[in-house]
């Protein structure tokens, strides 16, 4: 009867410290859940943006960077690893990312309107990354995927050099 109760007692306690160290999805911060989402470190600067931070950035004449991504996407995985990489490097402390494939209402006005100030059609293949300065795109990197394309050494170099080459705008 002791074991039982020893037994009993020592799995109530397992769950009850398991239960102390994991972090609700909700108390995730947005660097949290896209190192999650997409293997990067938790020491990233990517935040979680909505259509209307997107229009903010047009409307009241913002900069900034985007990510267009969707993380069921190996290239998308892929971009915002090289991406990640490029803007600590350059020492940005801020990156909207958005996956326009989670917009439920893609109907909605809100949608259309940043769809045509970025120029998104619905052949685009992510991702994408945007500078936007002064409430303008000023340079875009589309990572072209070809049906045979893999990611080697050398696609890792060239995708760094594009990301280099659009955020030095931006700078």
């Amino acid at each position: 009867m002791k074991k039982v109760v020893f037994i009993i007692v020592a799995i109530g306690f397992i769950f009850t410290m398991s239960g102390c160290s994991v972090k609700k999805v909700e108390e995730l911060t947005d660097a949290e859940k896209f190192a999650n989402e997409y293997s990067v470190s938790e020491e990233n600067p990517f935040q979680y943006a909505t259509l209307d931070d997107i229009l903010d950035l047009f409307n009241n004449n913002k900069s900034g960077i985007l990510f267009l991504g969707d993380s069921d996407s190996e290239w998308s995985t892929f971009g915002a690893k090289v991406l990640n990489k490029v803007v600590k490097k350059e020492k940005i402390s801020k990156v909207y990312y958005l996956n326009p494939e989670n917009i439920k209402h893609k109907k909605s006005d809100k949608y259309k309107q940043v769809k045509d100030l970025l120029n998104l059609s619905n052949k685009d293949s992510l991702p994408i990354v945007y500078v936007i300065s002064n409430g303008s795109v000023i340079g875009q990197v589309d990572y072209f995927v070809h049906e045979d394309s893999s990611i080697d050494q050398n696609s890792i170099e060239e995708l760094e050099n594009d990301y280099l080459s659009l955020i030095s705008e931006y700078v």
